[in-house]
């Protein structure tokens, strides 16, 4: 998330999901659109890197990254979480606040 918020990656990106009382989701490019019919399907580029705690991160070829926090922490309402897909590894740029 920081990577991607200090290189510009959110820069114009609109909310493209909004649930009253539920949620807001954030983070795909295409939603620079906020009538992009792709609005939720995108992710940064594959193949890229970032470095986190002097370590660096690659991203696979769909622009994943491996999961970071495995527990079943809850979400509750104000928590902010990656988005996925619900499988492993599956997130890489998008969030949500419950």
């Amino acid at each position: 998330f920081i990577d991607l918020a200090n290189t510009g990656f959110y820069n114009g990106v609109h909310f493209h999901r909004v649930i009253d009382g539920f949620m807001l989701q954030f983070g795909c490019p295409h939603a620079k659109d906020p009538k992009s019919r792709q609005a939720g399907t995108g992710n940064p580029p594959g193949g890229s890197s970032f470095t986190c705690n002097g370590k660096t991160i690659a991203r696979d070829a769909g622009g994943n990254i491996p999961d970071e926090l495995v527990d079943k922490t809850s979400n509750e309402p104000g928590t902010l979480s990656m988005a996925n897909t619900g499988q492993p590894n599956s997130g890489g740029s998008q969030f949500f606040v419950n």
